[in-house]
């Protein structure tokens, strides 16, 4: 046993490795500050090995997008193959994530996967980047990238890595960004050769086994300890605009420390991106059982194993195509997780233990048509969360934007930036570029909105909602006022 936990930890510490070199590599503000991404190593089968990650929404999706990897190219894998897909109705979630791995050989037979899901800056849709409001089918907030091959046997497909950037409108960083997944997959898969050389391929693959089963085997005392038996049912409604929701319905059963999840009686997939896939909804559910002690735990398929699903098909947590997704880790996860949790502990989630907090945002670009136009995305602040001064878990371990960076790379100068009395981070940025465009989304619960938005031009203020292509012009600011979700760990 001891021997599994030494040959263990250096597979974890390969996933870190695999994790902290995209974030080190990679051009993209997106991965090099928002940290949008996961990295982890797979078997073959797959089950996930170990996962490193920096928010909330990745927990099962690297392992469900390796499985449409793994069915799509079944018995055509080889030797310096490196596979990739991004779509949501293949093992993904938002559009503009995509998944990239590298088969492992080991002794001529496939043992792992090293893989990496990233949000990429563009990829294509109606508007540049990630922000539609108000999209109602997939195809308006990207490219579906269903499973390709991007080197084989060593060689990097020109043709399918330009069908991906002649599909996007920040080229130069999704091109960056990919090379340094690929670079990191690489040698990450020399570490784990160089492993099975040291320990030899049947330990490692016992330890695996071994921690797999011993996870699971915590993950359900951890759970059952802290919850015990439940059965409850819980619902609420899913602010969709300002006239209508959605019902989100949710019956949750721990039994012997296993989660089960019943969606019966939730509403049908939304014309609006507010849609989740099975994926999704089952990862923010165990981070909602499992929160308190998953940073101290290195994620593998013995936790995954911890939850299960039934949804009825065309649900919101069960879409069909074309429904779109966009908005669903910005705003349904928070949703559901807080639902989730308030079943977890009787009713009401202690304040305290509060990991959601919808916040607005903008996404700024040069007017549309321009054929280089690599998104701005402007989050110069957070919700506070209950955690102290911090964001909401489910808003991840990005770093919040300097006034330097702001100003030096997205010419934008940031006037102030305090958090009040009240709790509430009040910000103000001007745009001292060119002119821009902006999707805004100021998020909605059973009281209204969520924070707020304003754009103030020549003196006069505008207050928004969520909107897109709103003109930024010269000199215009934009005023954030973030919601507040806990008092100030100061008092």
């Amino acid at each position: 046993m001891i021997r599994s936990q030494i040959v263990y930890s250096r597979i974890a510490a390969i996933a870190r490795e695999l994790a902290e070199t995209v974030g080190r590599t990679a051009r993209s503000p997106g991965l090099t500050e928002g940290r949008r991404y996961a990295a982890a190593l797979l078997t073959g089968e797959p089950k996930l090995v170990a996962q490193a990650q920096y928010d909330a929404s990745h927990v099962f999706l690297i392992r469900d997008s390796v499985a449409a990897l793994l069915d799509r190219f079944a018995f055509n894998l080889g030797e310096g193959d490196i596979v990739l897909v991004g779509d949501p109705y293949s093992g993904g979630s938002t559009p503009q994530a995509i998944t990239i791995a590298a088969p492992l050989f080991y002794e001529g037979e496939l043992v792992l996967f090293p893989a990496v899901r990233a949000e990429m800056a563009d990829l294509a849709g109606e508007f540049p980047g990630s922000l539609h409001p108000f999209a109602s089918e997939t195809w308006q907030e990207a490219v579906r990238f269903t499973p390709l091959k991007l080197y084989r046997h060593g060689l990097l497909q020109r043709d399918a890595l330009r069908f991906m950037l002649r599909n996007s409108r920040a080229e130069s960083q999704v091109r960056a960004d990919i090379e340094a997944i690929v670079s990191a997959l690489r040698a990450a898969s020399d570490s784990l050769v160089a492993l099975m050389d040291e320990k030899g391929r049947a330990a490692t693959e016992a330890a695996i086994a071994r921690t797999i089963e011993h996870s699971r085997a915590l993950g359900s005392a951890q759970i059952d300890a802290r919850y015990g038996a439940i059965n409850r049912k819980v619902k609420t409604k899913l602010p969709v605009s300002a006239e209508a929701t959605v019902d989100l319905s949710v019956r949750v059963t721990i039994d012997e420390g296993r989660l089960a999840l019943d969606f019966a009686g939730t509403g049908a997939n939304r014309s609006g991106p507010y849609n989740m896939t099975p994926g999704q909804t089952k990862g923010y559910a165990l981070v909602a059982a499992l929160a308190e002690t998953l940073d101290d735990t290195t994620l593998n398929d013995g936790h995954l194993q911890l939850v299960t699903m039934t949804a009825p098909k065309g649900s919101l947590v069960d879409p069909v195509l074309p429904a779109a997704t966009g908005l669903s880790d910005a705003v349904t996860a928070h949703h559901l997780v807080r639902l989730v949790r308030a079943a977890l502990h009787g009713g009401t989630a202690p304040v305290e233990a509060r990991l959601d907090g919808v916040q607005p945002a903008v996404l700024a670009f040069l007017p549309i048509g321009a054929e280089d136009n690599p998104p701005i995305r402007l989050d110069p602040g957070f919700a506070l969360s209950a955690q102290g001064w911090g964001p909401p878990v489910l808003a991840g371990r990005r770093l919040m934007p300097s006034a330097e960076v702001l100003e030096a790379r997205e010419h934008f100068n940031l006037v102030s930036r305090e958090i009040g009395d009240d709790g509430r981070i009040r910000a103000v940025i001007r745009n001292d570029g060119p002119e821009l465009e902006g999707n805004f989304l100021v998020p909605r619960d059973g009281s209204g909105p969520q924070g707020g938005l304003a754009l103030v031009i020549d003196g006069e203020r505008r207050a928004l909602e969520s909107a897109v292509l709103v003109v930024i012009p010269p000199g215009a600011r934009i005023e954030f006022v973030y919601p507040t979700y806990a008092e100030r760990a100061d008092g």
